[in-house]
């Protein structure tokens, strides 16, 4: 199927968007509420999930879709490429959206949210090397 990872990116970055704005509201909310004061500690969350899920994993999705096709063979990035950057990019953002507001509690949530932390850099890396070779000037 064709641009199917590029798709899953988009939709996956539309639906961080949707919960970053969601636990926005909640965070909102818990200044009055005090059932919900335990969102209050989820800010780093509610800033991760908009700018990293939302906004990054749309201008990779995007990139990958609408970037010039490379000159040497494939010339496109293939699909197992596509679909490792998809999954290691949105297991660290997961990893680290659930276990950073409790980083300090233990060695396993500390270990799990450095584990997010590292998926992330390293899927950025991996897609800054796929979209470089996509980037060069026009023909003349």
């Amino acid at each position: 199927m064709k641009f199917r990872y590029q798709r899953w990116m988009i939709k996956t970055s539309l639906i961080y968007l949707l919960m970053g704005v969601s636990l926005g509201v909640l965070i909102f909310l818990s200044q009055r509420f005090p059932g919900l004061a335990w969102a209050s500690s989820w800010k780093t969350v509610h800033v991760h999930l908009l700018l990293v899920g939302a906004v990054i994993q749309m201008i990779m999705g995007v990139g990958l879709w609408m970037f010039p096709r490379r000159k040497e063979p494939p010339p496109v990035t293939t699909e197992p490429e596509g679909m490792t950057l998809y999954a290691a990019f949105n297991t660290g953002t997961v990893l680290r959206s659930l276990f950073e507001p409790f980083w300090q509690a233990g060695a396993s949530a500390y270990f799990l949210t450095l584990s997010g932390m590292l998926l992330q850099i390293l899927s950025l890396v991996y897609f800054l090397y796929l979209i470089f070779q996509r980037i060069r000037a026009p023909a003349a």
